[in-house]
């Protein structure tokens, strides 16, 4: 089968692999649909702690072939792949927290992934799908499940006012979940204008860009003392700083977006945190129990009923035979994006 491979820092090659068989207990997943994740760029911007490595997690497809002591039944099924894969046994995964499984692997990061025709994953890692789930949607339905998990961490009501910080796919997404839960008022802030233009389609009340304006003060126009829920999912330490500004006192931060480990914070953090006496909360995956969580049932759900929209979050579609130039482009700051689609066939 033909897949892009991480070879190195920087290297990845579009190439000739051989096509995995399913073992017992798991399946072939047919590619359709994959989408390149920040994470995925951030791997091959910064390096990551395995090579040679298939990476993508945001994908879907078609099962081709089962494993021993899987369904026949199961083959022409139609999937979404969950990309982490717990043990079940430590106590964390007893007590529902897979994401914090002490021997966990993840599909396309610590294994093969769906940058490829084909992935072999474990029977329960294949999300089966109904009937009018588009598969192109499908394959959005982990960053989506991502930004469901965050508003419940911050323990969102119906009727509240929240602020998302960066307006990329984790923060669209977490806007039409704000909107699909009935929140009051939604800010999105984003320094791209095209970003903040999907922002407001998606049911952003309000845009700001803090290269144009002052966010803290825009902010306290609209809200007095600031908002119920602030998440930061821009993977900047500025939007996270900015956070404890826009929050009013006893009010909850979730922290969504990788932040670059060499930056810092200012001891001022902790301060203005006490003197708020805010609830910072973190953000690592998107799975409750029952496995993989209702995170993702109601993505699904969402979709099916069209109160979320994934196509207007995606901006480019290429085969992935150019997969190899994609990055590079990303890389070198040629290109602006939202959702990129990779197509195996």
């Amino acid at each position: 089968m033909k897949a892009a491979v991480l070879e190195d820092k920087g290297v990845m090659t579009y190439q000739e692999v051989p096509t995995p068989s399913p073992r017992a207990g798991h399946v072939l997943l047919k590619v359709k649909d994959v989408s390149i994740c920040g994470s995925d760029i951030m791997r091959y911007v910064k390096g990551h702690r395995m090579y040679n490595l298939i990476l993508g997690h945001e994908c879907s497809g078609v099962i081709a072939e089962v494993g021993e002591g899987v369904s026949q039944e199961l083959i022409g099924q139609a999937a979404a792949v969950i990309p982490l894969v717990p043990c079940f046994e430590c106590e964390q995964c007893q007590a529902g927290r897979y994401s914090a499984c002490h021997k966990y692997s993840f599909i396309g990061s610590r294994q093969n992934g769906g940058y490829a025709e084909y992935v072999e994953l474990p029977e329960r890692n294949a999300f089966l799908l109904p009937a009018g789930v588009d598969l192109e949607a499908a394959a959005l339905i982990e960053p989506s499940t991502v930004a469901r998990h965050i508003i419940d961490l911050g323990s969102f009501e119906t009727g509240q006012s929240a602020i998302v910080l960066g307006a990329g796919s984790v923060g669209l997404m977490a806007v039409q979940w704000l909107r699909i839960l009935g929140a009051k008022l939604i800010i999105s802030t984003d320094v791209v204008d095209d970003n903040l233009q999907v922002a407001r389609e998606l049911g952003a009340h309000v845009t700001l860009n803090p290269k144009n304006v002052d966010v803290k003060e825009e902010v306290k126009k609209l809200t007095g003392d600031g908002v119920d829920l602030a998440i930061e999912a821009a993977g900047s330490p500025q939007a996270l700083a900015q956070t404890l500004q826009v929050t009013r006192p006893r009010g909850n931060i979730v922290c969504g977006g990788n932040q670059p480990p060499e930056a810092s914070l200012p001891l001022q953090f902790i301060e203005d945190l006490m003197r708020k006496e805010l609830r910072l909360n973190g953000c690592f995956m998107s799975y409750s129990a029952p496995f993989p969580g209702h995170e993702w049932t109601d993505s699904v759900q969402a979709m099916l009923n069209g109160q979320l929209n994934v196509a207007k979050m995606i901006s480019h579609h290429y085969p992935l035979a150019q997969t190899t130039q994609v990055f590079e482009d990303i890389a070198a700051r040629r290109m602006a994006y939202r959702k990129i689609m990779l197509l195996p066939e």
